[in-house]
């Protein structure tokens, strides 16, 4: 399933968005606000959890969120039609609340949600995800792996 930001969200909304974050390079925002988009699919259906963003999605995040009428809408169109509410809390903070088997299990998870619905990730887009980063930094899981991982659960679920 490809995600497009025409689906989601009307041009002025994105156009708040990129005014609002025009420092950054116009498709690597796409990208950003993609995988944003991505990431609220998917948490509109969970029961909550970290937020597995990296700082340029979770700016893009605050950015939709300042929208409150447009983000109120985004979020009704979602398929989980509830209103995703956003918690500052850093990986740090996390990481203190929990064990590292904790956190990989919950990071895991994400996985075949991604994969099953988006495909496998590509290093461009698994920058923007924390538990891609965690993975192949604090566990030395290559992104192949992190794809072979979706793949297999992805599968399982159907």
């Amino acid at each position: 399933m490809d995600v497009t930001i025409s689906d989601y969200l009307p041009a002025h909304y994105v156009q708040a968005v990129r005014e609002n974050l025009a420092d950054r390079d116009p498709h690597d925002l796409d990208i950003q606000i993609e995988e944003c988009l991505k990431y609220l699919l998917i948490m509109s259906e969970r029961p909550g959890g970290f937020i597995p963003l990296t700082g340029p999605g979770d700016e893009v995040w605050h950015e939709l969120i300042l929208q409150t009428p447009d983000y109120a809408a985004l979020c009704e169109a979602l398929p989980g039609r509830r209103f995703i509410h956003h918690r500052s809390l850093s990986f740090r903070e996390y990481t203190q609340m929990r064990s590292q088997e904790e956190i990989v299990d919950e990071f895991l998870g994400w996985i075949p949600e991604y994969v099953g619905r988006f495909g496998p990730f590509t290093a461009e887009r698994a920058q923007y995800w924390s538990f891609c980063e965690f993975l192949m930094t604090a566990r030395g899981i290559t992104l192949d792996q992190i794809n072979h991982i979706g793949a297999l659960g992805s599968a399982s679920s159907r």
